[in-house]
C-alpha cells in the first residue's frame, strides 16, 4: 500500500506530532461502482467452481477503490463477495486501520468480523487501541468486544478506557461503552456501567472534566459536571459539588434556542449549609423573545438566599463590583414609527452599605416617530408613566409621568450636520410618603436644542493611504426656569463624565439650564479598509444661566489607539478646571496575539476634593510559552494601601489527548473591608480529549478575569 504525503494534524489534535492515519489513496465512493475491478496480488493462487472460489497465499493484497486488504492466506468467494483470512491481517481504508489474526469479511456491504485485533485506528474521533474482536455491521457502525480505546497516540497513552463492549457510529459520530474502566497510565481511576462519548467535536451527553478546589472558606471541593445534549437546540448541565466544610451543592443550567424564544436558566441549592446554618440557593435566568420585526421581550431574574452567596460559591453571579442584583421583565412593540413598551424592575441588595435604587412597578412607554417628514421638518413624540417604589414607608415614592412632542429641522450632508429642535415637555407626579404641600406637583417647559457638526478630511502625508479627519461639534440646550429643580428625582441613571454624554440629553430631562457643549474629534483612518488607527476627542460644557452652580464642566478627553500586530490602547481622563483636586483617569494597554493570547495593563485613579478615592493598577495575561504550555496571571493592587485586592496565577499543559489546568487565586473579601481577609482558592482540572469534557470552572474563570481572552468554548 502506498500512501500520500503525511499531513500534520490540526485542530485539537495539533499536539499529537503526526496524524493518527495518513490519507489513503482512492475514493471511498467508488466501492459502490459495479464496474470497479478488484485487484489481487498473491504469491500463489488456486481456483475452484463456477462462480469461482479463490485461495491465495503468500503476502496477499486485495485492492478496491480506497480499500486495501492484506493477509497471509485468503479465501475469496466471488459469488458472495466473502473473504476468509488468517495470519497478518490488515484492513486499510480512508480513516480506518484494523490489524487482526483472523477475519471474515463481505466486500459488497463492508461488513465482517475481525478476531484477535492487535491494533485498530479510527481517524473519526482519533481513536486507537486493541480488542478481542470487532464486528463491522456496515461502513459506519461497528461493535468492539473486550476493547481498549484511547485518543492518545499509540505507545504513548496518557489515558485508556477499557470496556466489555463498545459501539461506534461514524455517521452520528457517537460512541457507547458498557462496563468501562478509565485508567490514567496504568492506574484505574473510574468505573461506569455505561458511558457515551463523541467521535469528534460534537456535543454529546456525558461527564465533563472534573474540577478540584481547595479554599480556606470552603475546604476541599470536588465538582463533577454532567452534560445532557437534549436536542440540537436544547441542552443542560448538572453539577454536583461537594464542599468539605459546607455540604453538597446541586447546580443546574438549562439552555434553549427557538426561532422566537431563547434563553438560559441556572440555579443552585445547598441544603443546611454546615457553616452558614441554613439552606442556601440562587437563581439566574435570562429569556429573550423575538417575534417578527415588531415584538421584543426580555425576562431577567437574579436572586439569592443571602447576600454572601456569590462570595462563598463563586460564579453563579458576576457582581463583584455591583451593589444590587437586578430582575426585570420587558415587552415592546415597534412598527410604522410607533413604539410601545411595558417593563418592571426590582433589585436585591448585595452590599450592606449601598443606597437602594428605586424599583419600577411598572413603567409604560409610548412613542411615535413617523417615517415621513412634514416637508423639511421631522416630528416625534414620547410619553412615559412610571410607578417608582422602595420597600421603605419613610421614603418618598410614587408615580412619575411625562409627555413630550418635538419638532426639528435636520440638515445633513457629507460635510456637515445641523439640527435645531424645539420640544414641549409636561412632567407630573402622584406622590406617596411625601411631606410636600402639593403631593401632585407638575411642570410644563419648552426645550430648545441645536446640534451642529462639521466633518473635515485630508490625506496624511506621513502614511500612505491614511486620512485624518477633524470633527468639531457644538450642542446647545436651553430649558427655562419653572421651579422644576424642586421636583422629586427618582432617576438612577449614571452621571459618568464620558465624551459622548456631553452631547446627549437624558430622556425627559427638564433640569433648568442653558448650556453649550463644545467638542473636537480627530481620527486617522485607512482609506482602503476603513480601519481607525487613532481616535482622539476632547470636550467641555459651558453653563450660561445665572444660577448655574458652576461656569463650566470638567474637561473630558478620550484616546483610542489601534495598531497592527494586535496592540490597542485606551485612555480616558477627566479633570475639573476650577478645582485641581478633582480628576479621574482610566487607561488600558492591550496586546492581543490571538483569541487565547492576550496581555492587559491598566491603571485607574480618582481624586475628589483633593482626596484620593481610587488608585488601582491591574495586569492580566494569557501567554503561550510553548505549543503545549500556557500561563495565566492576574493582579489588582490598591496603590495607596499597597494591598493586593486580587491576584491569581495559572498553568495549562496540553498533550495530544489531554490537558490539565491549575489556578491559585487570592482575593480580598469585600464583606470584611474593615478587617481585611484574603480568601485563597486552589483549582485543578483535568481534560481527557475525546470523552466530551472541556472543563466547567477554570476556563470560564479565566475568560471572566482576563479581558479579551477566549478559551474557545
Amino acid at each position: 500500500m502506498t500512501a500520500t504525503a503525511t499531513a500534520q494534524p490540526a485542530g485539537q489534535w495539533a499536539l499529537c506530532g503526526a496524524p493518527l492515519l495518513p490519507p489513503a489513496e482512492g475514493d471511498p465512493a467508488l466501492r459502490d461502482d459495479p464496474d470497479r475491478p478488484v485487484e489481487i496480488d498473491a504469491g500463489r493462487s488456486q481456483t475452484r467452481g463456477d462462480p469461482p472460489v479463490y485461495r491465495f497465499e503468500g503476502d496477499v493484497v486485495i485492492r478496491r477503490a480506497d480499500q486495501t486488504f492484506r493477509s497471509e492466506r485468503i479465501r475469496y468467494d466471488t459469488a458472495t463477495q466473502r473473504l476468509d483470512a488468517e495470519g497478518g491481517i490488515e484492513l486499510r481504508e480512508q480513516d480506518l486501520l484494523i490489524s487482526a489474526e483472523r477475519a471474515r469479511y463481505w466486500l459488497d456491504n463492508d461488513r465482517g468480523r475481525f478476531e484477535g485485533v492487535g491494533e485498530y485506528r479510527l481517524a473519526t474521533g482519533h481513536l486507537q487501541g486493541s480488542a478481542a474482536s470487532i464486528e463491522r455491521t456496515d461502513r459506519v457502525r461497528s461493535r468492539f468486544h473486550r476493547v481498549s480505546l484511547s485518543t492518545c497516540m499509540p505507545g504513548n497513552a496518557f489515558w485508556t478506557l477499557q470496556a466489555r463492549e463498545a459501539r461506534l457510529n461514524t455517521r452520528t459520530r457517537q460512541g457507547k461503552a458498557r462496563h468501562a474502566v478509565l485508567s490514567l497510565g496504568s492506574l484505574p481511576v473510574f468505573y461506569t456501567p455505561y458511558l457515551q462519548f463523541p467521535l469528534g467535536d460534537e456535543r454529546l451527553t456525558g461527564f465533563l472534566s472534573p474540577t478540584i478546589e481547595q479554599s480556606q472558606r470552603n475546604g476541599s471541593t470536588i465538582a463533577l459536571p454532567w452534560y445532557w445534549n437534549i436536542a440540537p437546540n436544547y441542552d443542560a448541565t448538572f453539577t454536583p459539588t461537594s464542599y468539605w466544610k459546607r455540604g453538597l451543592l446541586a447546580d443546574a443550567e438549562f439552555r434553549y434556542l427557538e426561532p422566537a424564544l431563547s434563553g438560559e436558566v441556572s440555579g443552585s441549592y445547598l441544603p443546611d449549609d454546615d457553616r452558614f446554618g441554613d439552606d442556601r440557593w440562587a437563581i439566574n435566568q435570562d429569556h429573550r423573545l423575538h417575534i417578527g420585526n415588531a415584538w421584543r421581550g426580555r425576562l431577567i431574574q437574579q436572586r439569592t438566599s443571602d447576600t454572601a452567596f456569590s462570595d462563598h460559591f463563586g460564579d453563579e453571579f458576576d457582581y463583584r463590583s455591583a451593589s444590587f442584583l437586578e430582575s426585570q421583565a420587558a415587552l415592546s412593540w415597534a412598527e410604522n414609527g410607533w413604539l410601545a413598551s411595558v417593563d418592571a424592575q426590582s433589585w436585591q441588595r448585595v452590599e450592606a452599605d449601598a443606597r437602594s435604587p428605586y424599583a419600577r412597578r411598572p413603567r409604560l412607554q409610548l412613542g411615535y416617530q413617523p417615517t415621513r417628514r412634514l416637508g423639511p421638518l421631522a416630528f416625534d413624540a414620547a410619553a412615559e408613566w412610571t410607578d417608582f417604589y422602595k420597600d421603605d414607608p419613610a421614603t418618598e415614592q410614587g408615580v412619575e409621568y411625562h409627555f413630550s412632542p418635538r419638532l426639528s429641522l435636520p440638515l445633513r450632508t457629507l460635510a456637515y450636520r445641523f439640527e435645531p429642535a424645539i420640544a414641549w415637555q409636561h412632567t407630573g407626579y402622584d406622590l406617596e410618603n411625601s411631606d410636600r404641600s402639593d403631593p401632585e406637583p407638575s411642570v410644563s417647559v419648552p426645550i430648545v436644542t441645536a446640534d451642529a457638526r462639521l466633518y473635515l478630511e485630508r490625506p496624511e502625508t506621513l502614511f500612505d493611504g491614511v486620512y485624518q479627519t477633524l470633527e468639531p461639534r457644538v450642542f446647545y440646550r436651553n430649558v427655562p426656569d419653572r421651579d422644576q429643580d424642586e421636583l422629586p428625582s427618582f432617576s438612577t441613571s449614571s452621571s459618568d463624565g464620558t465624551f459622548s454624554r456631553l452631547f446627549r440629553s437624558t430622556a425627559f430631562g427638564i433640569d433648568h439650564t442653558e448650556q453649550v457643549s463644545l467638542g473636537l474629534t480627530t481620527r486617522y483612518r485607512d482609506q482602503a479598509s476603513g480601519r481607525t488607527y487613532l481616535r482622539a476627542a476632547a470636550g467641555q460644557v459651558f453653563y450660561l444661566h445665572d444660577d448655574a452652580p458652576r461656569d463650566r464642566s470638567d474637561y473630558v478627553t478620550e484616546l483610542r489607539l489601534s495598531l497592527p500586530s494586535g496592540y490597542t490602547a485606551e485612555l480616558d481622563y477627566r479633570w475639573d478646571p476650577e478645582q485641581s483636586g478633582n480628576s479621574e483617569l482610566r487607561s488600558r494597554l492591550r496586546w492581543q496575539g490571538s483569541a487565547d493570547q492576550v496581555l492587559n495593563l491598566g491603571l485607574r485613579q480618582r481624586e475628589v476634593d483633593g482626596q484620593t478615592t481610587l488608585n488601582q493598577a491591574e495586569l492580566s495575561l494569557a501567554l503561550q510559552l510553548r505549543p503545549d504550555l500556557r500561563v495565566f496571571a492576574g493582579w489588582l493592587e490598591d496603590l495607596d494601601t499597597h494591598r493586593n485586592r486580587q491576584e491569581f496565577i495559572g498553568l495549562e499543559q496540553s498533550g495530544c489527548c489531554h490537558a490539565w489546568r491549575i489556578v491559585m487565586e487570592d482575593r480580598l473579601q469585600r464583606a470584611t473591608a474593615d478587617t481585611p481577609q484574603v480568601e485563597r482558592t486552589f483549582m485543578i482540572e483535568l481534560e481527557l480529549r475525546g470523552l466530551g469534557g472541556i472543563g466547567d470552572r477554570i476556563r470560564p474563570f479565566l475568560r471572566d478575569e482576563i479581558d479579551g481572552y477566549d478559551p474557545g468554548f
